[in-house]
C-alpha cells in the first residue's frame, strides 16, 4: 500500500502558513524601564511598603514579594513605566517659561573677558 502524498495546495498554503508566522522575540528593556507594585484591595505589608516605590525592571523584586504573608491570595501586579523619574523636574515640561524674570537678555552683548 503506498502512502498518500498531501496535495500541491496543502503544501504551498503549509509553506505561506510558516513565512507568516515570524519568530518572537523579546522586547528590549530600555535602561531606565522601571515598575511599581501595584497592590491589590488587601495588601500585606511588604506590599504596602513598597507601593510607592519604582524599581528598575533589572533590580525589582519577584512577586509575591519575599515576607508576603498572603501568598495563596497575593493580588499584586507591575505597572510598567518607560521612566524610573515619577515627576518631571522641569519647568519646560509643565510648559512654565524658564525666564521667570523681566531682566535684558544679555547675551548679545559684550563678555566679560577681555578678549570677548
Amino acid at each position: 500500500m503506498s502512502k498518500r502524498r498531501p496535495s500541491l495546495l496543502s503544501t504551498l498554503l503549509a509553506r505561506l502558513n510558516k513565512a507568516k508566522a515570524p519568530p518572537r522575540a523579546q522586547p528590549a528593556v530600555l535602561p531606565f524601564q522601571a515598575i511599581a507594585i501595584y497592590r491589590g484591595v488587601s495588601a500585606c505589608e511588604m506590599a504596602r511598603k513598597f507601593s510607592e516605590h519604582r524599581f528598575l525592571v533589572r533590580e525589582a523584586p519577584t512577586l509575591p514579594l519575599p515576607g508576603c504573608t498572603m501568598s495563596q491570595a497575593c493580588e499584586c501586579r507591575y505597572l510598567k513605566f518607560r521612566d524610573r523619574r515619577g515627576e518631571s523636574r522641569r519647568l519646560d515640561d509643565f510648559g512654565a517659561a524658564t525666564r521667570l524674570t523681566n531682566l535684558p537678555d544679555r547675551r548679545r552683548t559684550r563678555g566679560r573677558r577681555k578678549t570677548d
